[in-house]
């Protein structure tokens, strides 16, 4: 429903503009403007670090591992030249990976 209105108030100033185009755009671009586009999206940094081991055919080890109360995530990225590792450690596995996996990215910049 949403859609057919957009879809009728874009023909309806198409067609008061004398089909110009670059009317429609300046007309609806602050409108569409604040919605994120795939480009402004980042990726969660664990995916993010697995799509650049497996471009670059670097395999990425796992470890998890319990503490108490808290997980200790280890990774481990094989690179040409050596080896990188890195810890987090947080209540939550995830957490805990996530944390290590920022700080493998910033390690591999």
């Amino acid at each position: 429903v949403l859609g057919d209105l957009v879809e009728s108030i874009a023909g309806a100033i198409l067609i008061d503009s004398k089909l110009n185009l670059g009317e429609v755009w300046r007309v609806f671009k602050p409108i569409l403007s604040p919605f994120p586009t795939p480009e402004d999206l980042q990726l969660h940094p664990l995916r993010e670090l697995g799509e650049i081991c497996g471009e670059a055919g670097s395999p990425l080890c796992t470890e998890c591992r319990k503490e108490g109360d808290q997980t200790i995530a280890k990774l481990t990225v094989q690179l040409k030249d050596g080896q990188l590792t890195a810890e987090g450690c947080d209540k939550t596995k995830n957490t805990a990976l996530e944390q290590a996996a920022l700080l493998l990215l910033d390690a591999m910049e």
